[in-house]
């Protein structure tokens, strides 16, 4: 009977170690919310602080046509311009400007390329009225410097930024349950971008 009771026990001990196993979600993250609020889960919501200066920033630009490639409509990108020290939010204006017009993502390739690759400060009201003109915008991103709905837009992204403790760029939140950012994978954004490939597969398949 001893020995019954005994085997059962061990039974019992080792059912959640194998349930914990089974659950676990690879990749580096750090967990800001329920692990709990993954079950299940259909769909990716990702959301992104970047600064238009970041170099990380700029080559995620890219690495993430391939999980957008590949997770199609069953990834939700949310980006967040942020800025800080002397920088104006002039870029993080015109990007919400850009994306009411539905040319975010061509405009923000031109912000990113004229800044790293033209070396050209981008954080000048100037510049961006040379780019928002050479894409025929000029009208709308002059009216849009003066909204308080793309000011208030602005503030948005950095008071969720705080939230979010979003100490670095890019930061990326995982439907608000796992962050991750470049200094997990010692500031290599394909190693990055290969480690939220791993999580996106973990919690699309969590507990299905």
């Amino acid at each position: 009977m001893k020995h019954v009771t005994t085997l059962l026990l061990a039974l019992i001990l080792l059912i959640p170690v194998s349930s914990v196993a089974e659950d676990k979600i690879r990749g580096k993250y750090e967990v800001i919310g329920d692990l709990s609020k993954l079950k299940g889960a259909k769909s990716i919501e990702m959301k992104e602080f970047f600064n238009f200066s970041c170099g990380h920033c700029y080559r995620f630009l890219d690495t993430s046509k391939g999980l957008k490639a590949k997770y199609k409509d069953k990834l939700h990108h949310i980006k967040y311009p942020i800025y800080w020290g002397n920088q104006t939010p002039y870029p993080a204006m015109a990007f919400y400007i850009a994306d009411g017009l539905g040319m975010e993502e061509k405009f923000t390739q031109e912000l990113f390329d004229t800044n790293f690759k033209a070396n050209i400060n981008i954080f000048q009201t100037k510049v961006i009225r040379f780019l928002a003109q050479d894409h025929g915008i000029e009208k709308q991103m002059q009216e849009g410097m003066q909204s308080p709905q793309i000011k208030a837009r602005v503030e948005k992204s950095l008071d969720l930024a705080k939230q979010y403790n979003a100490n670095e760029t890019p930061t990326l939140i995982i439907n608000d349950v796992l962050k991750v950012a470049p200094s997990m994978t010692q500031g290599n954004v394909d190693v990055m971008t290969e480690n939220l490939d791993l999580i996106f597969q973990d919690v699309l398949g969590y507990n299905k």
